[in-house]
């Protein structure tokens, strides 16, 4: 199949769903170029949630069930789909198409675009020289008008000869993802927006698969914190805070438990730093995390109803420090999330009573 190849156009996206426009932009740039084939190239499942946080719900398909959606629009041989930046953390549309020219290097690969990502490609061509290895398509209603941008623009002026510009395909305008998603949410019907193999796969979605979450315990949502200051009495003591009692249970001598009584979150959490757990704490620290927090939220009753108050939401202990234990990464979205799994334990007994 390489050896036959001239021509081949990569379309990047989330395909959360893929869409019938999707289809349509793909199907008229492999007819327009008389391309051997066009590649679907879905991102990965880190950037999605990334890109999701901020919505709510955050509907977010797997990356095994958009691949199977893009799949079922790969009716025949001019369509494929690409898994290259699937197990990636962020997008890779330079190293993806490189890649790709790797696999088939006697092949010009098009970049297919919207007329509204005309800042990306400036920005694309400027810093890594985009358009002097690979050619674009552009999709556009009103072509002179677009062609007259390409010319006043001081980057890409002078690459117009590597811009394709394509009418875009009727039945096109409007049709999105986010509409699609839209729809579900409101129990109305997206047939029309999508191919039929994908609508079989979305169809039976409901708001219930995708549960609204808190992506991280800052703002409204610092009470849920460890170090959010609140006081409550655990094995013995008073702390301020559930960093200042977690820091204390790595100590069996209660004057040092003492010391940590009376600090400080953040004080709490630098001198834990240095304080050796005594044999066997590392292995006992979820059982021991679950008590502070069932001591901090019982014996402060108005935490309890704000915790109540976030009903089925995820909570999510999202941060930036690589925490992947008590937290979730927010940015290789990796981790257990052990610390949000004790506190909505915590709240399911609490709202089951």
């Amino acid at each position: 199949m390489k050896d036959k190849m001239k021509k081949i156009v990569v379309m990047g996206g989330s395909f959360n769903p893929p869409t019938m426009a999707h289809y349509k932009l793909m199907k008229e740039a492999v007819d327009a170029l008389e391309a051997a084939v066009g590649f679907f190239v879905p991102v990965s499942d880190a950037y999605l949630k990334r890109k999701m946080r901020h919505s709510h719900p955050p509907v977010v398909l797997s990356p095994e069930l958009r691949v199977k959606m893009l799949q079922t629009m790969c009716t025949d041989s001019q369509m494929a789909v690409c898994e290259k930046e699937i197990g990636t953390i962020e997008p890779r549309t330079m190293p993806t198409l490189m890649a790709l020219q790797e696999d088939y290097p006697d092949a010009e690969l098009y970049f297919l675009m919207g007329a509204d990502k005309m800042d990306l490609l400036a920005h694309l061509t400027e810093r890594r020289e985009f358009l002097e290895a690979f050619k674009v398509v552009l999709y556009s209603r009103e072509n002179s008008a677009l062609e007259q941008t390409l010319k006043n623009d001081a980057v890409l002026s002078g690459y117009q000869d590597r811009i394709v510009i394509l009418p875009q395909p009727d039945g096109t305008e409007g049709v999105s993802s986010s509409l699609a998603r839209e729809r579900m949410l409101n129990g109305e019907t997206c047939r029309e927006l999508l191919c039929p193999g994908v609508w079989e796969l979305f169809k039976d979605f409901t708001p219930a698969d995708f549960p609204d979450t808190i992506n991280s315990f800052k703002g409204e949502y610092a009470f849920l914190g460890n170090r959010f200051p609140c006081r409550f009495a655990w094995d013995g003591l008073t702390y301020g805070s559930v960093e200042a009692a977690f820091q204390a249970s790595k100590c069996t001598d209660e004057a040092e438990r003492k010391v940590y009584a009376s600090c400080l979150a953040d004080k709490a959490a630098l001198r834990g730093r240095e304080q050796v757990p005594y044999p066997g704490w590392e292995e006992e620290r979820l059982d021991i995390m679950e008590s502070i927090q069932q001591a901090k939220y019982e014996q402060n009753t108005e935490l309890m109803r704000k915790l109540a108050d976030t009903g089925n939401r995820i909570l999510i202990n999202g941060n930036s420090k690589q925490d992947t234990f008590w937290g979730v990464d927010l940015y290789s979205w990796q981790g257990e999330n052990n610390l949000g799994k004790l506190i909505m334990k915590i709240r399911e007994k609490e709202i089951s009573k």
